[in-house]
């Protein structure tokens, strides 16, 4: 029982000395890539040239799926994202993410369209769940996603 006790204590004693840091670095590991390193949104091209077609936009922080990804010495990566396939400049793809916890809240935190308290509720972020950083933005608030939406939530809400 003696050993017991000491163990725990230890334990205890172990698991409360270290300062936990609030952000979460994360790698994605099933092929998807953050678009990273723009303002706003990359183009999704035709082919692996920047005078090809765009296809689409692909917003600041969002995944795509990398169908064949050469050794690293490409320019462009083959990729899928909602629907369409296309290439994409690997110089705005990050495998790397930051989560932030919702905290220093009742309940919830609002995921809104634009950095201001007056800007639209997109969706409500429950305490307790995970926002993935996108960039930091205007007026205290960070451009964040969550669940499939992009919006910005107020920092001080973060940890």
């Amino acid at each position: 029982m003696k050993k017991f006790l000491t163990a725990a204590i230890l334990i205890f004693a172990f698991a409360f000395s270290f300062k936990v840091d609030a952000a979460t670095e994360v790698t994605n590991t099933d092929g998807g890539l953050y678009v990273v390193n723009c303002d706003e949104w990359i183009s999704l091209r035709a082919f692996p040239d920047t005078g090809a077609a765009a296809l689409t936009r692909i917003p600041l922080g969002d995944v795509v799926q990398v169908l064949d990804d050469s050794d690293g010495t490409a320019e462009f990566a083959h990729v899928t994202y909602r629907g369409f396939t296309g290439y994409a400049l690997y110089y705005y793809l990050s495998p790397h993410a930051t989560l932030y916890k919702v905290a220093n809240c009742e309940e919830w935190i609002s995921l809104r369209n634009a950095p201001y308290l007056t800007a639209s509720v997109i969706t409500r972020v429950p305490l307790g769940e995970y926002v993935r950083f996108v960039k930091h933005s205007l007026n205290g608030f960070d451009y964040v996603w969550y669940k499939g939406n992009l919006g910005f939530v107020l920092r001080e809400y973060l940890e």
